[in-house]
């Protein structure tokens, strides 16, 4: 036995490890980031619990995020008086919002701060599992920098899901199994059923570990080696506190809808299963683990194989345990994949949920066969470990790089940009903090409300049926991102101006109200533009010499709406009509609208876009894009198109303005009398 001295330096300095590793990829403005690039959807659910239980008085029973109209069963299209939603034991909602309350403090940085430090809590008891296995300080270290190392843990270690504490959970219930495993003490076999049932309620996947221990358990009884009464209290308990949970989640399911998934997606057949496997590696492969890992994790496991077939009589009955306890969970984990199969290409963390701790366990049981007999083996292993820290390090850190990429095609991030001071802006309009929002192409159904600070319903999809539908609605405001007012909104339900009247914008959403009477409104009127005067004009027919500004036209009398010219757009052309500009003052004086109104005609059209971008000093700071193709319907007839930009001010003498048709699907088409008005 080591001296409790050497044990104490050895935690501490797996302590400094993990908060090293863990401190890379971390920063002051990603700790305090909202929940943002991949799955903002889910991550902003959760803060949304949170903020929910700091509204209503941290009642527990009754969670509750902003939404008055609930995914599940009826798909957003019913509204509701209540914002409840049954979820998972909402323990790792409920502790964030509790910090907030007392704190007086409802920032992001709360929840991911805690998440880390839970996450930090199971990499440590990583360590002494893997410690308890390997009976090595060195191969407990490449154990934990294993899974510290993962892209898809970096990411959510600060993050909002329940995963990661419930990860944490599971692995130090397994700990402590592992200790009654080899000292018999009901106080440890107590101590680990109470955590993984805690991980199996607030993540119902992890009761896959749970289910194995007392699969395992029920063996060693059968087998003489325990006495069966022994887990029956036990296991009822813990049975009795999952169950009782789950029956609560049910009722408030049924009573107040969900915005949670609780049914399964199995595979339609062989054929679909197959492809579902070939898309989530595509998708995730290297996001779960580097290339680092899955060298390392094949080696190790071959070198483990080697061993044992020489010389199975070096399995201890400990590792025996240890590898029924593997085998039962990896047999549950892919039961579960089975019927969740349909979620794995687009939910990188059900790999969290499932396979990543029966993985880190058979990478430490593997580890246990391999001796350290000397000086030289135990020097191999440590640049080992130094060769795989670097390259999994590095490799992890351009995975987060990736994963935090955005871009105009980015909806989510525009909606949080979009709404950032929302709350503030409808305080100023006397909006009263209990109106209740319309939110009209919300992408993303909490993060307006959240960034709002006020309940509504969501419209997700803006289908013309959807948004007919949620107009009937008893709302107070309806809200819209400018930027997809016109493209996304109008051109699918044109009918929307005469039913709402414009209140006031900031720049980047609008807020309208309900018409009493429906009135019959132009585009114009409905933008709110009819209030105001343009401070730039250019209007082009192509039927004398155009400015400067103006290039790749291509003058046509084959087909023309007004005049005798058009400009052509032929297959082979990359670029359309195009107007680019430097020294236009009022892009450098402040945000600007830019209405872009022009007749367009076509034989049939694919893809190909109308497309806004800002350059200053040689960097993109704008980059707008809308697809023609989905506000042309007609073919062998002129159509018209509008369509808003909302621009930023401009803070740099250098600069280029740009406008112009992009033509991806390499189309024919026609275009006249372009008017470009600036407000």
């Amino acid at each position: 036995m080591k001296p409790k001295t050497t044990i104490k330096y050895q935690h501490l300095l797996i302590a400094l490890i993990i908060i090293i590793v863990s401190g890379i990829y971390f920063n002051k403005n990603l700790i305090n980031e909202f929940p943002s690039h991949i799955h903002a959807w889910a991550q902003s659910d959760r803060y949304a619990l949170a903020l929910g239980f700091t509204n209503n008085n941290l009642d527990f029973f009754k969670p509750e995020t902003f939404t008055l109209n609930h995914q599940f069963p009826d798909k957003w299209t019913t509204p509701t008086e209540s914002s409840v939603t049954s979820v998972d034991f909402p323990i790792h909602d409920y502790i964030p919002a509790v910090i907030m309350k007392i704190t007086n403090n409802r920032s992001p940085w709360i929840f991911r701060v805690y998440i880390l430090l839970y996450s930090f809590l199971g990499l440590f008891f990583l360590f002494k599992l893997s410690f308890l296995i390997t009976k090595s300080f060195l191969k407990s270290i490449l154990t934990t920098l294993f899974a510290a190392t993962s892209p898809i843990f970096i990411y959510y270690q600060s993050g909002f899901l329940p995963t990661i504490p419930s990860l944490s959970n599971a692995i130090i219930g397994v700990y402590f199994y592992s200790c009654y495993l080899k000292t018999c003490k009901n106080r440890d076999f107590i101590l680990s059923l109470t955590f993984i049932t805690l991980a199996a309620l607030s993540r119902t996947t992890f009761a896959i570990p749970l289910i194995a221990l007392f699969g395992v358990e029920f063996i060693r009884a059968i087998s003489g080696e325990i006495k069966i009464k022994n887990i029956i209290i036990p296991a009822v308990f813990s049975a009795t506190i999952i169950l009782g949970y789950f029956f609560y989640n049910q009722y408030l399911r049924n009573e107040y809808g969900s915005i949670f998934l609780s049914h399964f997606l199995p595979p339609e057949n062989l054929t679909h299963a197959a492809e579902l496997i070939r898309i989530t590696l595509q998708n995730w492969e290297f996001h779960y683990l580097t290339k680092a890992h899955y060298i390392l994790i094949t080696g190790i496991i071959l070198t483990a194989s080697i061993i044992l077939f020489r010389k199975s009589s070096f399995i201890s009955h400990f590792q025996l345990i240890l590898v029924l306890f593997s085998v039962v969970m990896l047999t549950g984990c892919g039961l579960f994949a089975i019927l969740m199969m349909q979620q794995f290409p687009a939910h990188d963390y059900y790999f969290l949920d499932s396979f990543f701790f029966p993985v880190l366990l058979i990478f430490a049981t593997a580890l246990s066969f391999i001796p350290l007999q000397n000086r030289i083996t135990k020097s191999a292993l440590f640049l080992m470990i130094l060769i795989f820290a670097y390259f999994s390090v590095s490799d992890a850190g351009k995975i987060q790089k990736e994963r935090r990429t955005t871009g105009s095609w980015d909806k989510t991030m525009a909606t949080i940009n979009n709404y950032e001071g929302a709350g503030s802006f409808l305080d100023s309009l006397n909006i009263s903090d209990d109106a209740r929002l319309l939110v009209i192409g919300a992408n993303v159904p909490n993060i307006p409300f959240i960034l709002a600070n006020r309940k509504g319903y969501a419209v997700m999809s803006t289908h013309s049926e959807n948004i007919e539908h949620a107009l009937q609605w008893d709302f107070d405001y309806a809200v819209m991102q400018n930027q997809f007012i016109v493209p996304d909104i109008y051109s699918s339900y044109p009918a929307i101006t005469n039913e709402l009247d414009k209140i006031a914008s900031n720049g980047k959403i609008s807020v309208y109200r309900k018409e009493n009477i429906p009135q019959e409104k132009t585009l114009i009127d409905f933008l709110g533009l009819n209030k105001k005067q343009a401070v730039y004009v250019d209007i082009t027919g192509f039927e004398d010499e155009q400015s400067s500004k103006w290039s790749n036209i291509k003058p046509s009398k084959q087909f023309s709406y007004s005049g005798a010219y058009s400009s052509e757009l032929t297959p082979g052309m990359t670029y359309g009509v195009t107007f680019k500009t430097d020294s236009l003052k009022y892009l450098v004086e402040k945000s600007r609208i830019i209405l872009f109104k022009s007749m367009i005609y076509h034989h049939g059209i694919n893809d190909c876009n109308l497309v806004a971008s800002i350059t200053e000093d040689g960097e993109q700071v704008y980059y707008q894009t809308y697809n023609l193709a989905k506000m042309l319907h007609e073919e062998n007839k002129w159509e018209p198109v509008t369509l808003t930009f909302q621009l930023p001010r401009i803070n740099s003498n250098n600069y280029e303005f740009g406008l112009y048709i992009w033509n991806t699907g390499k189309n024919h088409l026609y275009i006249d009398d372009i008017s470009l008005k600036l407000y």
